[in-house]
């Protein structure tokens, strides 16, 4: 009882050292095939998963106190060709990538192969997201605007204080 009472004390946490950027470099090396698979469907006009470029890690403590960490690389699901935002139609779903390391001798070692999960949001939840990211949209274009005007301002000002330096000399 004292070993399991240790067990589910153990400190869960993956510190934000070499231990953590090992796994983060070994992650870099096996997700990039699934940035490429979504943007080749985006490319085609398959439905497709938007990956975020950061992954949430969920240590635990396995057998024998391995660490184990399951890592999470996730997104929404898009449909290109139905009219949406630029990146096409939210499905509604959360799709998440998960890979399972465990840390053997201080390297990283696969436990199983990358699985899909799903989150359904429902219909209503499907309208907030894509009313959400509709907004979204809104208000980047918004700030460009708002960036090119500034920009313009300034090239105008800089061209006025060159011409009143010059009629100066």
């Amino acid at each position: 009882m004292r070993m399991i009472l240790q067990h589910a004390r153990a400190q869960k946490d993956l510190n934000a050292g070499a231990l953590q950027q090992s796994l983060q470099d070994k992650l870099s090396d096996v997700s990039g095939p699934y940035f490429d698979e979504q943007d080749e469907k985006k490319a085609k006009g398959q439905v497709y998963i938007d990956l975020l470029q950061k992954f949430e890690y969920l240590p635990t403590y396995g057998p024998h106190n391995h660490l184990v960490v399951s890592c999470k690389l996730g997104g929404v699901e898009y449909n290109p060709v139905k009219p949406g935002t630029a990146k096409g139609l939210a499905t509604g779903n959360l799709k998440y990538l998960v890979f399972t390391y465990a840390l053997d001798n201080g390297q990283w070692v696969s436990v199983s192969k990358p699985k899909w999960e799903t989150q359904n949001l429902g219909a209503a939840g499907a309208a907030q997201m894509r009313q959400n990211l509709a907004h979204g949209e809104q208000r980047k274009a918004a700030m460009e605007k708002t960036a090119q005007t500034h920009a313009a301002a300034a090239a105008a000002a800089a061209a006025a204080q060159k011409a009143a330096d010059r009629a100066g000399q």
